[in-house]
């Protein structure tokens, strides 16, 4: 009898450890570790093949070390970016970069960018669209000479390109086009735009500081070629350079 209940106490103790055990790994395992959320989108101009994405924390436009986030686009555009816990408000770049990168279309060709090309969204939306348009937007948002919030640059790209709405400004254009006839205008502007903004960055000497370049390159746009050019049907992208080569000498500060 006595060999009986200390065989019962044993497996209760067994079982009590058990649980406590279980309740232990689960605990640690719900509070203990981090998860990260998923920041996923797409880089559009043509959908770029081959593009470096990453987060930039501190709005510099440049991977530093300590930002170690970063995807390859896919032949789609697409991209994917494990986001660390405090990062949601950083802003999201894409590189293309020059014999390397591919630019697809939809009607089936494609195109090896000829310049780097450096874009950035400050769109704070889980999936975010990375552009030419996001970029006019991230520069409105930091030229010093606007210094505009979220919605003011968001509707200035809009009245300024002529885009459907201002949401459009973040939406991927070329998916839209296929079915809404008021969005395929933004495929050939935002062509033009890609194209000029690499053009420039490519020929500007000046600073190696990327914000400083990005700013530039739209300062240049707005003054010396005139953003009407961009959204001008007349002018086949491709062929901007050639129309409005960068003159450096002419840059107004």
């Amino acid at each position: 009898m006595k060999y009986f209940k200390q065989l019962i106490l044993g497996i209760a103790t067994v079982l009590l450890l058990f649980t406590l055990s279980a309740c232990g790994s689960s605990s640690s395992d719900s509070t203990g570790s981090t998860t990260d959320s998923t920041l996923s989108g797409v880089v559009v101009d043509g959908y770029l093949d081959g593009a470096k994405v990453f987060l930039d924390c501190n709005n510099n436009l440049e991977q530093d070390y300590n930002e170690v986030t970063v995807d390859w686009t896919d032949e789609n555009g697409n991209y994917s970016l494990s986001l660390p816990d405090n990062a949601s408000q950083c802003a999201v770049v894409a590189l293309g970069i020059a014999n390397q990168t591919y630019e697809h279309f939809d009607n089936g060709t494609s195109e090896m960018l000829r310049n780097n090309l450096t874009m950035v969204s400050m769109d704070n939306d889980s999936y975010r669209v990375i552009s030419p348009f996001t970029s006019l937007h991230w520069y409105y948002m930091n030229n010093d000479n606007d210094n505009m919030t979220f919605e003011e640059a968001r509707n200035q790209v809009m009245q300024e390109l002529g885009l459907p709405s201002g949401n459009a400004v973040f939406e991927d254009f070329v998916a839209r086009a296929r079915d809404n006839s008021s969005y395929r205008n933004m495929v050939q502007t935002s062509l033009r735009m890609g194209e000029y903004m690499g053009y420039y960055c490519s020929q500007d000497n000046s600073t190696d500081n990327m914000t400083v370049k990005m700013r530039n390159a739209f300062r240049y746009m707005h003054q010396n070629v005139g953003m009407d050019n961009f959204t001008d049907s007349s002018i086949q992208p491709g062929k901007m350079d050639e129309r409005f080569p960068v003159e450096m000498e002419n840059m107004q500060q």
